[in-house]
């Protein structure tokens, strides 16, 4: 009976000890999770290597691993993306100099195409700011600052710039938004998005602006009254120098490459589609609190 009571006692210790190094085992495992989410986001540092000998000091040190090799990936690839904006700020440098002789040269002459060769180098100048400005974007050479916005006071800004430019087209935006967002390239990529509308439209037309927000995201459509676009030109929309069918001749194949890249910055994405009265771009992205210091 005494044997029976004593086996007893020493099992109960045993289940406690495991319960206690259960929940140790359970308290490691959530902070580890919550450094690697801390990390994740940029409001922590990467793990130092544990020199425990546990059976959680293996995943601990993976995860300090693999920390340590984004940061160097990170490191690295900010080290290319400022070598590749130092190189495109130094390429327009070098453009801007012919360009300004060349247009110096065309008005001394004055010859009969005169205002034909100064229009060509406009659309040069033009062409070369679109093409620097995209590879300086892709390669974050600019910053963004993000701030909460309303969404449809910045396209009504946008499309006050543009009406003068299109007296024949109108602009229709319902809905907001308040987001988080750079206001500044957002203002760029909604002006890319009307003027691109327009440029599809028939004089008297119409561009559709509709805003929607979910608890997670933050939903926006750009519809014109075009007719839309070929299936072969559908997919190919937002790559760089792809001009659709129909385009305007002065266009460069840019505005929407730019457009993509801007929302992407802002963890969105952007697709196209035709509808019963044009081609429609819808642009989708994740809401996102501000982080108060």
């Amino acid at each position: 009976m005494v044997g029976l009571t004593i086996a007893v006692v020493a099992l109960s210790i045993a289940l406690l000890v495991l319960v206690a190094l259960f929940l140790r085992q359970r308290r490691r495992i959530r902070k580890l999770a919550e450094q690697a989410e801390d990390f994740l986001v940029g409001n922590g540092a990467p793990l130092e290597f544990s020199v425990q000998e546990d059976s959680l000091a293996p995943l601990h040190n993976a995860i300090a691993e693999l920390q340590n090799r984004l940061l160097l990936a990170k490191e690295r690839q900010a080290e290319e993306c400022r070598r590749t904006s130092d190189l495109t700020a130094d390429i327009s440098h070098q453009l801007k100099t012919p360009l300004a002789s060349l247009r110096l040269y065309c008005e001394m002459d004055e010859s009969f195409h005169l205002s034909q060769q100064l229009t060509q180098i406009e659309r040069m100048e033009r062409l070369i700011q679109s093409l620097l400005r995209l590879e300086r974007l892709c390669a974050d050479g600019y910053e963004f600052t993000y701030d909460e916005q309303e969404v449809a006071s910045i396209i009504r800004a946008c499309w006050a710039g543009l009406s003068a430019t299109f007296p024949a087209c109108t602009a229709e935006i319902s809905g907001s938004a308040v987001i988080r967002c750079d206001e500044k390239w957002l203002s760029e990529a909604f002006t890319n998005l009307l003027k691109n509308a327009c440029e599809h439209m028939p004089e008297g037309g119409t561009v559709h602006v509709r805003m929607e927000t979910t608890e997670a995201a933050f939903f926006c459509t750009v519809e014109d009254e075009g007719g839309g676009a070929s299936a072969k030109d559908l997919p190919h929309l937002f790559e760089r120098f792809y001009r659709a069918e129909g385009s305007p001749s002065s266009g460069a194949g840019i505005g929407l490459a730019i457009v993509r890249e801007i929302i992407w910055r802002h963890h969105g994405t952007i697709s196209a589609e035709n509808t019963a009265k044009g081609l429609k771009m819808t642009i989708s992205i994740p809401l996102m609190k501000m982080i108060r210091t």
